[in-house]
């Protein structure tokens, strides 16, 4: 999956002049965005999205209250993210998004969110850990995109995603363990 994702990335790098993005209203910050830079907010904010929607189901349908506070965690660092990558887009005068469909890792179908939304109580909880550790799995591997860059507020973003995300993981195969 990771290696797809990677080919989608080089395809999807030729598609954009090679010149940096540069942002006009937010001054050296910005200046030096890299196309992998943009991409990775194009398809890390539909990323985080679904995060913060999962994590509004553990808010309705755990019983939980460290499932509940990991959501409510989640929600808040992935909702703030998403913020600072739209402004990227924004100041850069990038699309929002690729224009094409691209399969991100640990992204879940329509339909797997609509069986997680219908679940209750321990059953979701169970269904939600696993479905978030391979989603933060696959942030994990997204972020790679961001090794290259030499922007420090996105070099800084990526060091936080791995430090959250692995922390988060940790916590959620705990939480796993627990209820097995």
């Amino acid at each position: 999956m990771f290696r797809k994702l990677i080919i989608a990335a080089i395809v999807a790098i030729s598609f954009f002049p090679s010149n940096p993005a540069t942002a006009t209203s937010h001054g050296k910050t910005l200046s030096n965005l890299n196309n992998n830079d943009i991409m990775f907010a194009q398809m890390m904010i539909p990323h985080h999205q679904q995060a913060i929607d999962m994590s509004k189901y553990a808010q309705k349908n755990s019983s939980n209250r460290e499932i509940k506070a990991l959501a409510s965690a989640i929600s808040s660092a992935q909702g703030r993210e998403i913020t600072q990558m739209k402004y990227w887009l924004s100041a850069t005068k990038s699309p929002a998004t690729m224009g094409h469909h691209m399969d991100m890792n640990g992204m879940i179908s329509d339909k797997q969110m609509k069986e997680l939304s219908a679940l209750k109580g321990s059953k979701f909880d169970k269904a939600f850990l696993n479905a978030m550790i391979e989603h933060h799995q696959g942030a994990l591997e997204m972020v790679e995109l961001l090794n290259s860059t030499k922007n420090a507020e996105a070099k800084k973003l990526a060091k936080e995603i791995i430090r959250v995300q692995k922390a988060e993981i940790s916590s959620m195969k705990k939480l796993l363990a627990k209820s097995a």
